[in-house]
């Protein structure tokens, strides 16, 4: 998949899940947790693909949503001396 293709899709499903669920946690803690989530559906998705070989969908599925939430993370954290790159 090349890489326009892949950030076109990021960024729709940050659209999409920004009208959905506009609220984003305030903790940081909460907000990583929301990434955790979503990658624990991906390697669920990956392992069920390794058992069953029944296609990629929900890989690719579940990992454009997991880089939209690091994304969604990223973009509301607070910029503090601490965690400003």
């Amino acid at each position: 998949m090349k890489i326009e293709t892949v950030l076109a899709q990021v960024m729709s499903e940050i659209d999409r899940a920004e009208k959905i669920h506009p609220a984003w946690p305030r903790d940081v803690v909460k907000a990583a947790s929301l990434c955790s989530e979503e990658c624990g559906e991906l390697v669920r998705a990956a392992n069920t693909f390794d058992e069953t070989r029944t296609g990629r969908k929900d890989i690719v599925t579940e990992a454009i949503h997991t880089a939209a939430t690091a994304i969604r993370l990223l973009k509301n954290i607070e910029e503090t001396e601490e965690n400003v790159l």
